[in-house]
């Protein structure tokens, strides 16, 4: 999967943006999670074979707090939280081409490293390899013939070390346009 990652991040770099509808982008983004308590930040590039598609490559840091559920009969369950890195690569295709406000789809691959949190609950220090697959939905709006700004979440689940990875960023960031 990493394999793929790194050939989506080559041909971004080598294929130039001269063709008339190509263009090549950069992006960042920050927000919440969704689902659990924590925050996630992105940034990237992408490239533009077509208006309405892009190609995409992030790198994104998703940080998720720890949590102990009681159930009020004794019991309780415990989420260890932490920080997962991911290296991402995706498609974007937006409804109507740049310019103009446009909802859009996004869905790829990710693979990375997840540390989870160590406290006195969760004493042992450990990084799994992750993967996930993720799929999302967005809005851009255009500030100008070369910038813009976007919002979008996304749901990524997938496998780290051994368990369930399951996130959902809610992101808000600006896109420019080269």
């Amino acid at each position: 999967m990493l394999s793929w990652i790194v050939i989506a991040a080559a041909v971004f770099l080598a294929v130039p943006a001269s063709a008339r509808a190509q263009s090549v982008e950069a992006h960042a983004s920050a927000g919440p999670t969704l689902v659990d308590r924590g925050h996630s930040v992105a940034v990237g590039g992408g490239w533009s074979p077509w208006p309405r598609l892009t190609v995409i490559v992030d790198v994104e840091r998703t940080v998720l707090a720890s949590r102990v559920t009681r159930d009020g009969r004794g019991g309780e369950s415990a989420f260890r939280g932490g920080a997962v890195v991911l290296g991402a690569a995706g498609a974007r295709r937006a409804l109507f081409p740049p310019g103009r406000v446009t909802p859009y789809l996004v869905a790829g691959v990710a693979a990375g490293r997840s540390r989870p949190t160590v406290n006195s609950r969760f004493p042992d220090a450990v990084s799994n390899e992750a993967r996930a697959l993720f799929a999302g939905a967005g809005v851009e709006v255009p500030l100008g013939p070369r910038l813009g700004v976007f919002a979008d979440a996304r749901m990524q689940v997938g496998g780290d070390g051994g368990d369930v990875l399951a996130l959902a960023p809610l992101r808000a960031g600006l896109r420019w346009r080269f």
